[in-house]
């Protein structure tokens, strides 16, 4: 009897499954969905979907998964790869991050996922805070797309909301609230980001608040902040800092211009404003970045801080005892680090290019030679004279060179004219201008030159300064040194000592442009048509010098304005490199 009932059971049980195997071909089911969009739970039905990730990205090779779940992030389905082998059709729903299987019958399908670097919020800034609004800035970097959308949802909500626009600006909150905020985002190629979390509070209205700050006239030097702010009450002041530099400001005026600031330099910035019942803004925060082409000028101004002296350099406004108050810059003393190579990009500076900077005159930098100019670059003609200096004259010679070839002032008119000087036309502006390429010769600035001279020695650097500096004037490239600018190059103490007494041992040894041979300056003696002054070997200022003696030269000119700096210290074995293009 329990035999005949057991049989029975079996007929009855395989009786079932057949009808229900035939009621499964016929179904007619044109949405077979084999994945849920529950991505919590396990939803790969393993019998009908094989699952491969690519194991590099870009490589192209997959190996089979076993996971159970849709990848969330780190891949991309693969439409071209993925297929079924009895013609099933499978469909990527981007919403929900799954897979679709879309037949009438039973298939085996597999489902291929390019690796993917992903997208990823890398920071959100918050540039704005006020009673019932917060803007975020969003930071974030997508490998395979542009970003297309953001979301972002309150207080642990389940309800995301789309922005299209970044900032994002979170409207009609509660004021003095503080709100937890989840932000991710999406790119072109339905990629979504990690879930960025962040905690902001809303102000009290009735504070001023800052809306936004606008940056401009960025320099290598500086930058200038327009601050935009709204209050109830008006705004009474307004606050700048740079902590790295120690730098802050208060304002009656919402625009603040920033200066001798760094070159290339990330600055961060912290502002607030104050209204005049003494309530204070939130902190706006900003970055601004100072430009990284740097000017010669503003690269030698800049090692200048406002201290007299500094890294020997000397502003000679009105303030400047003794001073030329000309505004220009100007090194002094026994050797400051002003050194130039000109004319030459190799590794180590030759020692006929290597130059000293004499100063920053508006926008232009003034070099003399380091080393006296020798025939090689001088010529033959003109002003030669084939006559050196004899050993005699080498006790104080600073230089390298085993002779000095000696020019003559004007040998041509006997005129103290300097446009009519052949030092000039021919040694200077012919063959030491065309010594150099095109590429350095148009750096060399065409500079109006101050040629009448003073009609003494007995006076000082500044009393020099103020003769040479009106009355005749000549346009041109390369010149020499004026008397005053071998004044200013002493120490500032030697700067009261007529420089007829510039002799003295505590000068010329603390003069960076003193180099122990007699040479020529450009000054004239303007009391005479034939006569010009000189420098001694001694390092003393003299006068009464007939055209007719022959001196050493060391050429001088002004750079372009548009020079730009490179690399160097200014040491004589690291000097300053300059930009050739």
């Amino acid at each position: 009897m329990k035999r005949k009932i057991l049989l029975i059971s079996s007929m009855l049980l395989t009786f079932c499954l057949i009808i229900i195997i035939i009621i499964w071909y016929n179904k007619d089911n044109s949405n077979n969905i084999i994945s849920n969009i529950k991505k919590e739970e396990p939803v790969i039905n393993r019998n009908m979907i094989t699952m491969m990730y690519e194991t590099d990205a870009g490589s192209g090779e997959y190996i089979e998964t076993k996971d159970n779940t849709w990848p969330e992030s780190g891949y991309i389905f693969n439409e071209i790869l993925s297929g079924c082998e009895n013609g099933g059709e499978l469909e990527y729903n981007s919403g929900n991050n799954t897979v679709n299987l879309l037949s009438n019958s039973s298939d085996r399908c597999y489902v291929y996922f390019d690796k993917y670097d992903g997208v990823w919020i890398d920071n959100v800034n918050i540039t704005n805070v006020t009673g019932s609004s917060v803007t975020l800035d969003v930071s974030v970097t997508s490998e395979n797309g542009s970003i297309s959308k953001y979301y972002y949802a309150l207080n642990d909500s389940e309800e995301y909301i789309e922005s299209t626009t970044n900032p994002i600006v979170i409207n009609d909150l509660n004021k003095l609230t503080e709100y937890k905020i989840k932000i991710y985002a999406i790119d072109s190629t339905n990629a979504k980001s990690n879930i960025y979390e962040l905690t902001v509070s809303t102000t009290d209205e009735s504070k001023p608040v800052i809306n936004s700050v606008e940056v401009s006239n960025v320099t290598t030097r500086g930058f200038t902040l327009t601050v935009n702010a709204t209050s109830k009450i008006e705004i009474s002041k307004y606050y700048f800092m740079i902590d790295s530099e120690n730098i802050s400001a208060i304002t009656d005026e919402n625009t603040y211009n920033f200066d001798n600031l760094k070159f290339n330099t990330l600055y961060y910035i912290d502002i607030y404003v104050k209204d005049i019942n003494g309530k204070i803004s939130t902190e706006y925060t900003l970055s601004v970045r100072t430009e990284d082409i740097v000017l010669l000028a503003d690269w030698v101004t800049g090692q200048y801080d406002g201290v007299q002296g500094t890294n020997g350099l000397y502003y000679h406004n009105s303030s400047l005892a003794n001073g030329a108050g000309d505004n220009s810059y100007r090194y002094a003393g026994a050797n400051p680090n002003n050194y130039v190579c000109f004319g030459s990009d190799e590794e180590v500076c030759p020692s006929d290019n290597l130059y000293r900077i004499i100063g920053v005159f508006g926008s232009e930098v003034k070099l003399i030679k380091w080393d006296y100019a020798n025939s090689n670059l001088l010529g033959t003609n003109g002003a030669y004279n084939s006559e050196t200096y004899s050993a005699s004259h080498y006790n104080r010679y600073k230089g390298v060179h085993s002779r000095v070839n000696r020019y003559y002032w004007n040998n041509s008119t006997n005129d103290n004219t300097w446009s009519q000087s052949n030092l000039n036309t021919t040694n200077l502006n012919t063959n030491f201008l065309g010594s150099f390429d095109d590429t350095w010769k148009n750096k060399i600035a065409d500079h109006t030159w101050y040629v009448g001279g003073h009609t003494t020695n007995s006076a000082t650097p500044k009393e020099f300064y103020n003769a040479e500096s009106s009355g005749t004037t000549w346009n041109g490239k390369i010149g020499l040194m004026y008397v005053s600018d071998f004044g200013f190059a002493a120490s500032n103490s030697a700067w009261t000592t007529y420089m007829s007494s510039y002799n003295s041992t505590s000068i010329r040894d603390n003069n960076w442009m003193y180099m122990g041979l007699t040479e020529w300056p450009i000054s004239r003696e303007s009391s005479s048509a034939v006569s010009t002054f000189w420098v001694s070997d001694s390092g003393g200022v003299y006068g009464s010098s007939f055209l007719g003696s022959s001196f050493v030269i060391r050429p001088c000119f002004y750079l372009t304005s548009s020079t730009t700096y490179l690399s160097g210290s200014g040491t004589e074995s690291d000097p300053i490199r300059l930009k050739l293009n």
